[in-house]
């Protein structure tokens, strides 16, 4: 990777930056603890946390189960952080250039601050792969903020009629366990809205309906055409309407049948007679029997991060469309993205969007424009989800199982990052403390990468270095 040094910014970091590191920090180990075993979309395999580990997964439980070294939570005192020498991080750079053919952006910035401290090919637009997620991110906690939740909704059409209506939450549940982490983190689910659906219909006399199912608020294609069938490992079809993510729902083209019909039967428990099949239907200018609001956009978002959970980005990208006057659908986020981040300043010549979770390889974006990004999340506490959603190397979600080897232990239980990984593309975007006392955010784009061997090593090494590098302004 070529050298290119900035300008960087001289002066000491405000004193609240240590705290909201410190801060997202603890965020972030709630949040991981609480979504440990995952929902059951895991085990369909529609949640990937980075692919095969890049190191024997033994040598990570060691370091996990007896830690040496850098904890994920240290002293909770306030660290007071420097800026960012850039000759130093040149250096650190060009101690560690790639040694496998392809293409490589770079770009690397104080994280509380404008511009870059150093940069190679940094303005010029990559496959991001997952990295991608940053920028959905980032944009749906400026549209709607991240206290923002979403309604699953039961409207009464006519006296012996109900509609499931779904309000395109990703996280809807089945019951209140189907979340590993049920016991820390409570989850909207069918269960609970056929309960109280039951007790408004008795309340009401009615002993027996219909159900129906209205998943209209998003349209367009459920599968992205650029997406090959493969990738349905990967994600599910996309729906607003989706229990567990569709996990109940493997191979069907849509999951909202079939979380209506898991609805139906919940509410047969309940003792309501159910008539006919489930069929699709209209809600609209139906009276509300019952409803469940989802998880804080905030806490989604910081799943979809931390875990790089695909369904959940697609979801949240036709949200940001309906937001932004949209249509939800694919075309609609897309237009919506692109908006969003040319408003925000995240734009760079050559950039598309193609898709809200990076799947398509279509998608270019520049390393310069994640690196701004993650500095505005510093720079702006309502979007400190964004920061507090990234992986702990060799720690949570996607980072777990990375950062293993020994050139990489400066950086454990410190570099914060989102990992992106496609054939031939592999990416790392995140922040880290340095040894002595810079905060430092970057941003690494690998494109033709060779595809039959681990790509992924030098990014865990160059994040890893920045992390031990005396970089301080």
């Amino acid at each position: 990777m070529a050298k290119n040094s900035g300008q960087t910014r001289r002066m000491r970091l405000p004193l609240w930056t240590g705290w909201l590191v410190w801060a997202c920090t603890v965020a972030l180990l709630v949040a991981a603890a609480a979504f440990a075993a995952g929902p059951l979309a895991r085990a369909q395999g529609w949640r990937v946390d980075g692919g095969d580990p890049s190191l024997d997964p033994q040598i990570i439980a060691g370091i996990q189960d007896a830690p040496a070294g850098n904890g994920v939570i240290g002293q909770a005192s306030e660290p007071v952080y420097q800026g960012v020498d850039a000759q130093q991080v040149a250096a650190v750079l060009a101690a560690n250039q790639p040694t496998l053919p392809g293409s490589y952006g770079g770009a690397i910035a104080d994280l509380d601050g404008n511009g870059l401290s150093f940069e190679s090919d940094a303005h010029t637009p990559l496959a991001p792969a997952s990295t991608l997620k940053v920028m959905t991110a980032t944009a749906i906690i400026d549209a709607l903020g991240a206290e923002h939740r979403f309604t699953t909704s039961v409207v009464m059409t006519s006296p012996n009629a109900i509609v499931l209506v779904g309000g395109g939450d990703p996280l809807l549940a089945s019951t209140a366990t189907s979340y590993g982490a049920s016991a820390t983190i409570e989850l909207p689910n069918t269960a609970d809205l056929a309960r109280r659906t039951a007790a408004a219909l008795k309340a009401q006399g009615i002993a027996q309906v219909s159900v129906g199912y209205d998943d209209s608020l998003f349209g367009g294609a459920v599968w992205h055409a650029d997406w090959p069938q493969g990738d349905r490992q990967f994600v599910a079809p996309i729906s607003a309407l989706t229990v567990d993510e569709g996990a109940g729902a493997p191979g069907t083209s849509s999951g909202s049948q079939a979380a209506a019909q898991t609805f139906a039967d919940q509410l047969r428990a309940e003792g309501i007679e159910v008539n006919g099949e489930v069929a699709a239907a209209s809600g609209s200018g139906g009276s509300e029997l019952a409803g469940v609001d989802s998880a804080p956009l905030g806490l989604l978002v910081q799943e979809m991060l931390t875990h790089s959970d695909n369904f959940i980005a697609e979801v949240l990208l036709r949200q940001l469309a309906i937001g932004e006057g949209q249509p939800g659908s694919f075309e609609g986020g897309t237009a919506a993205l692109t908006t969003s981040l040319t408003e925000l300043g995240l734009w760079d010549d050559g950039q598309l969007i193609a898709d809200g979770s990076g799947l398509s390889n279509n998608n270019r974006i520049t390393p310069a424009a994640l690196v701004a990004a993650l500095q505005q999340a510093a720079a702006r506490p309502e979007r400190s989800a964004v920061l507090a959603g990234l992986p702990v190397a060799a720690s949570t979600g996607t980072l777990g199982t990375r950062f293993a080897d020994e050139q990489s232990a400066a950086a454990r239980g410190l570099v914060r990052a989102k990992t992106g990984t496609l054939d031939g593309v592999s990416s790392l975007a995140g922040f880290t403390p340095t040894s002595d006392g810079s905060l430092v955010a970057f941003a690494f784009i690998g494109n033709g990468l060779p595809t039959d061997q681990d790509v992924r090593t030098w990014f865990d090494h160059v994040a890893a270095a920045l992390a031990g590098c005396n970089c301080a302004a």
